[in-house]
């Protein structure tokens, strides 16, 4: 590195202090003001708006909710995405740090001491370790060796300003933003992932009460069995064994709807902890969603490369590339603005020119503007193996999207074809439960008359019990698959906007 410059040195009046430090004062406000109003803050991928503060403040649901306030709920509660929205923040202020690397270096450094001047000719050399605390001195040999001390003081400003660097700090900055959008896109895609969560466990409440309901129905059902069979032993139109056998089968469907019940206290549990208020006790607005939406058109095939995780994806890939783009900029001549201004004083009396304040004040000052020119040259080689790095862990980025694009085309077939099968389902069950149904009554009616036993009722009243649990669980199936499907396309707004119109609450909107 090689400086051109030129140094001054001159006798200070009082008038020339005051001129140094109204200088020095007009040079820190200057560089305060740029700072402030031409480093501008990152906003979301470099260019968006910026996380509002009020997102990471939780809500409490209130007792009963719907499905798209469960969702809501847990847009705001769960803690993952406040943890990845706070990334997000961290990545931006990225991008501010990495924008103040156009400031300029400016140092002030203000010195005042008690030394003894003792000194002979000798020097410190640079490669031996353990001397950087013997403070450096000047001034003249000493004649003799004196521990009284003298009053020193140094003061200086020094001003380092890059000027040219080949666009290095221009390709940190884009480094930052692409981080940046890698750090958005993951905010998107947990967004994603914690909805579709909390839909699904709400689902699975949906499906856990409606069995609820199908076993109160079916234990009914047994019980007025129990009732017709004892009238049916006490008239002595039976044996008194049946009666028994009964209150079997009643205790067996007293036994499933406690494990039903079980079932959906432990699906509101799951529910509550996708909502990220897992210690509050909640219930759900299951109506709407026990209602088939066949009459719903289906959903149109959406471009995947636009889903959060295909993004996400290939915002990796465009970070490996600007860091690429870094490495080469790296390997660059860089040209420095280089000045510095200060002053000294002493008490020592060895100096012609008269102490200022008894040494606390400098008496003389220099000054010194120039340039150097810097690059290099064996960082070529380390540079070289940081590139192929990056290269390599940007094809690994593009593997990884190729692997996701497959993973949603195979999502978005599967929902699909999961839909069109629950829709035919769906439609089916009514069909069995009216079947039953009707079987029920013959078969009862049978037994009433003794035409058949308690076995053959037993069964129509199980098969009525099957089959309108299985009813219930088809409605809702159909709504897991169109669920499903608004996942593997990247957006729950479709399902929520059918949830809705199921709701009549479209029109209200």
């Amino acid at each position: 590195m090689a400086v051109c410059g030129f140094k001054k040195t001159k006798s200070i009046a009082p008038f020339c202090l005051v001129d140094f430090c109204l200088r020095l004062l007009f040079v820190v406000i200057a560089n305060i003001i740029f700072a402030e109003f031409f480093v501008v803050p990152a906003f979301a991928t470099g260019r968006e708006s910026a996380v509002i503060d009020f997102q990471f403040q939780p809500i409490r649901p209130t007792s009963a909710v719907t499905i798209r306030e469960a969702v809501d709920v847990a847009l705001r509660n769960y803690p993952t995405i406040s943890s990845k929205r706070f990334k997000l923040k961290a990545s931006m202020a990225n991008v501010t740090l990495a924008k103040t690397q156009y400031l300029p270096n400016l140092n002030i450094d203000i010195q005042e001491s008690a030394i003894t001047g003792n000194r002979v000719a000798s020097t410190v050399m640079n490669n031996v370790s353990g001397f950087d605390t013997v403070p450096i001195d000047s001034g003249p040999v000493s004649q003799k060796s004196s521990m009284r001390p003298l009053v020193n003081n140094l003061q200086g400003v020094n001003l380092n300003w890059l000027l040219v660097d080949f666009g290095l700090r221009h390709a940190n900055d884009n480094f930052a933003y692409a981080d940046a959008r890698t750090a958005r896109a993951d905010v998107n895609l947990t967004q994603l992932d914690v909805a579709y969560d909390a839909a699904e466990a709400f689902l699975e409440a949906v499906a856990a009460k409606q069995i609820i309901l199908s076993t109160e129905a079916a234990l009914q059902h047994m019980r007025a069995a129990n009732v017709r069979a004892k009238t049916l032993v006490a008239e002595g139109l039976k044996p008194g064994v049946e009666a028994a056998d009964w209150d079997y089968e009643v205790a067996k469907s007293r036994i499933s709807l406690i494990k039903a019940e079980k079932n959906a206290r432990l699906a509101l549990v799951g529910l509550a902890e996708k909502m990220g208020t897992a210690t509050t006790d909640i219930d759900i607005v299951s109506d709407p969603l026990v209602r088939s939406p066949s009459q719903i058109q289906p959903m149109r095939a959406i471009d995947l490369s636009s889903h959060p995780l295909a993004l996400l994806k290939t915002a990796e890939i465009g970070r490996w590339k600007a860091k690429q783009v870094v490495l080469d900029k790296a390997y660059r001549p860089h040209l420095w603005f280089n000045s510095s201004v200060w002053g000294k004083g002493s008490s020592d009396g060895v100096n012609p020119i008269r102490p200022v304040g008894g040494g606390a004040l400098p008496q003389v000052f220099n000054y010194m503007v120039g340039a150097s020119f810097s690059f290099p040259v064996m960082e070529y080689f380390p540079l070289k193996a940081q590139k192929r790095i990056a290269l390599n862990n940007e094809l690994a980025a593009r593997a990884d999207l190729n692997l996701a694009m497959q993973v949603l085309e195979k999502k978005d077939a599967r929902a699909r074809v999961m839909l069109d099968q629950a829709r035919k389902i769906a439609d089916e069950t009514p069909g069995l439960v009216q079947a039953a149904r009707v079987r029920e009554l013959k078969v009862s009616k049978r037994y009433s008359t003794g035409l058949t036993d308690m076995v053959s009722l037993a069964q129509a009243e199980k098969a009525l019990a099957e089959a309108e649990v299985e009813d219930a669980v088809a409605q809702v199936e159909v709504w897991r698959a169109i669920l499903l499907l608004s996942y593997a396309q990247g957006d729950l707004k479709p399902f929520l906007d059918i949830v809705d119109i199921v709701e009549g609450r479209a029109g209200r909107r």
